[in-house]
C-alpha cells in the first residue's frame, strides 16, 4: 500500500502552487476588504456617526485590526510554502475576525438560524480553528499530509487515505466531546491520515462578503445600531488635552 506521502507534492513541488494560491487570494482579499487606504470596515464610524467627530466607536477599528492581520499574512504569500503551515495560520487569524463578528452578533442576539444561513463562512473557519487548537486524537497519529479541496492529488490520495479529515469529519469529532472516544479509535495510532483543507479562494472570498453583510446589517437596522452605539461609543474621546 503506497503512502501518502509518496503520492502528494513534495514540499519542492508545494512552493509554487501554495504561492500562487496566497497570491490570488491576497490580491482578492485586497480588492475586496481593503480596496482603500483603510478597511472597508471602518465605514462603521460613518455608520455611528463618529466620523470627524469628537466622539470614537470602537468597532470599526476593532474589526480593522483584524482585516488588517489578514492582509498582512497574505501579502506574504511569496514566502509561502507548504500547505499545512500556510492553511493552518491562515484559519487561525481568520479565526480571530470570527470571533469578533461573533462578538457583535452575540450583543445584538442575531437570530441563530439566520447566523447559520447567512453566514455559513464564520462556522467552517470555526470549526477548523477548533481542529487546529485542539487537535485531540489527531496528535496520536503518524505523519498526516495535508491537502485542500481541489487538488489535482486528491482523487489518489482519498484512494489510499485510511482516514479523512474532511469538513464533515470537523463537524463531528470538533465541535464537543461526545465524540471523543469514538475519534480516539478511529484515528489514534493510525498512519496515513488525510487532512483536507478548505479551499483558500473560496474561503477568502465568502469570508469579505460575511464582512459586507456584517457591515451591511448594522447599517439597516436601528436596533441593532442602537444596541451597539451604547456598548461601543466613547462620547468626546478626541477632546482630551494633547500631550507634549
Amino acid at each position: 500500500m503506497l503512502k501518502l506521502w509518496q503520492i502528494n507534492f513534495s514540499e519542492v513541488e508545494q512552493i509554487p502552487l501554495v504561492r500562487s494560491q496566497f497570491r490570488e487570494a491576497y490580491q482578492d482579499f485586497k480588492a475586496l476588504a481593503c480596496p482603500e487606504e483603510y478597511p472597508k470596515v471602518c465605514g462603521l464610524h460613518e455608520i455611528f456617526e463618529t466620523n470627524d467627530s469628537m466622539h470614537h466607536n470602537c468597532i470599526g477599528c476593532n474589526m480593522a485590526d483584524s482585516v488588517t492581520h489578514v492582509l498582512m499574512f497574505l501579502k506574504t504569500y511569496n514566502g509561502q510554502e507548504r500547505i499545512q503551515f500556510s492553511y493552518m495560520t491562515f484559519i487561525i487569524i481568520c479565526y480571530l475576525l470570527v470571533e469578533r463578528i461573533d462578538t457583535i452578533f452575540d450583543i445584538i442576539k442575531l437570530d441563530e438560524e439566520y447566523r447559520s444561513e447567512n453566514f455559513k463562512v464564520l462556522s467552517t473557519i470555526r470549526r477548523w480553528a477548533n481542529f487546529i487548537k485542539h487537535p485531540k486524537a489527531f496528535v496520536m497519529t503518524h505523519h498526516a499530509e495535508y491537502t485542500f479541496v481541489g487538488s489535482p492529488k486528491n482523487k489518489a490520495l482519498h484512494e489510499h487515505a485510511s482516514v479523512v479529515v474532511d469538513r464533515p469529519f470537523v463537524d463531528k469529532y470538533y465541535t464537543g466531546d461526545k465524540h471523543d472516544t469514538e475519534l480516539f479509535k478511529k484515528i489514534e495510532n493510525k498512519e496515513n491520515i488525510l487532512v483536507v483543507f478548505p479551499d483558500i479562494i473560496s474561503l477568502t472570498n465568502d469570508l469579505c462578503m460575511a464582512l459586507d453583510n456584517t457591515i451591511a446589517l448594522i447599517k439597516d437596522n436601528s436596533v441593532y445600531r442602537q444596541s451597539l452605539n451604547k456598548r461601543s461609543t466613547f462620547l468626546d474621546y478626541w477632546s482630551g488635552p494633547i500631550q507634549e
